[in-house]
């Protein structure tokens, strides 16, 4: 019985230890992947004062655009399509997410609409970032759709990877249509979570835009002018929990100036733009939640089984030595004196 226990305790012990290193360098790696299923929360950014163009209806029924100050606020909503990520083959099936994303700025104290877009792109499921796909798309004409394969989308748009390193990236600037380099710049510990912050700075320089909006521009700002170019510079910082890769705080500086032919230059944007509170707690709670399963499964857990496991085979290994020990007896012929010698 004794050996049948210590066999039994001992072998338990090396499975602890065998699941404690599945956990560690099977599963836990192999859950690091958005689920199929997730649905990230809206994103507001938002600043009280900024500067940017505004087309308004004048009287006759003739739009107007003028050069308005007030408050901003930018909402990113997306719509997860689970069915055309379900359809994809190759190296894409199961690897990869297909969203669809609006962004719509308002005016934040009259709620009046001053730009809306609006995105269709295949992301990776374990890096974040934009996969090549047939399907992406992005339009910037209000109440237009867009068509497909009319942009390629490349580098981190909203997720950063699992495991995020302190590295430089490529993140998308949606302006200049290119993924442009992001620097890792020091850990800090942002909204009660230890995050990475990232910097990403832009010169300024042209951006193309097209002549039918760029002629408006200048009709409206610009009269006179028979040509005119838009210079763009920006810059970001981003927080990243690095576990999970989720973007837990953001702020951005952009500004845009229409250069016409003749005549000062009109900024027509300027603004500070950042998470507003709601989606401070949204991100954070969903990031919180992602980082506490990742280390509970991948770091304690697997601790907590390992000392189990050594317990066990130790307990067991004494309990096995013990039963193979031989008992020490009396020998049978010794249980009584030899007879005395007769004489």
């Amino acid at each position: 019985m004794r050996r049948i226990t210590g066999a039994t305790l001992f072998g338990i012990g090396v499975l602890c230890l065998l699941l404690a290193g599945a956990l560690v360098w099977i599963i836990v790696p192999s859950q690091r992947k958005v689920p199929l299923d997730l649905v990230p929360p809206d994103v507001v950014v938002a600043t009280d004062n900024a500067t940017f163009v505004q087309v308004k209806t004048a009287p006759g029924g003739a739009a107007q655009a003028t050069v308005e100050q007030g408050p901003l606020q930018s909402r990113t909503g997306i719509t997860p399509d689970f069915q055309a990520a379900a359809d994809l083959t190759g190296d894409l099936a199961d690897n990869t997410l297909i969203w669809n994303v609006f962004h719509a700025t308002d005016r934040g104290d009259t709620g009046e609409p001053i730009n809306r877009s609006e995105s269709r792109i295949a992301l990776d499921r374990e890096s974040g970032a934009a996969v090549d796909w047939e399907g992406q798309c992005h339009s910037e004409t209000m109440g237009q759709a867009c068509v497909a394969g009319d942009v390629d989308f490349e580098g981190q748009l909203y997720l950063f990877p699992f495991g995020t390193e302190k590295t430089t990236y490529r993140y998308w600037d949606s302006a200049l249509h290119a993924a442009l380099p992001i620097e890792y710049k020091a850990e800090e510990n942002f909204n009660d979570l230890p995050t990475y912050r990232f910097e990403q700075q832009i010169p300024k320089q042209q951006i193309e835009m097209n002549e039918e909006s760029l002629g408006a521009l200048l009709g409206f700002l610009a009269p006179g002018a028979t040509s005119g170019t838009v210079n763009y510079e920006a810059g970001r910082t981003l927080w990243v929990e690095p576990e999970t890769g989720a973007i837990v705080g953001y702020r951005e500086h952009q500004r845009r100036e229409l250069v016409p032919d003749t005549g000062a230059p009109v900024v027509i944007f300027d603004a500070d733009l950042q998470y507003d509170e709601a989606t401070l707690k949204a991100v954070h709670d969903q990031a919180a939640d992602g980082r506490a399963l990742l280390i509970l499964l991948g770091v304690w857990v697997p601790i907590l089984l390992v000392i189990v496991g050594i317990a066990l085979m130790i307990g067991g290994y004494f309990i096995l030595r013990g039963a193979r020990r031989p008992e020490q007896r009396t020998p049978a012929h010794a249980a009584s004196p030899d007879p005395a010698p007769v004489p």
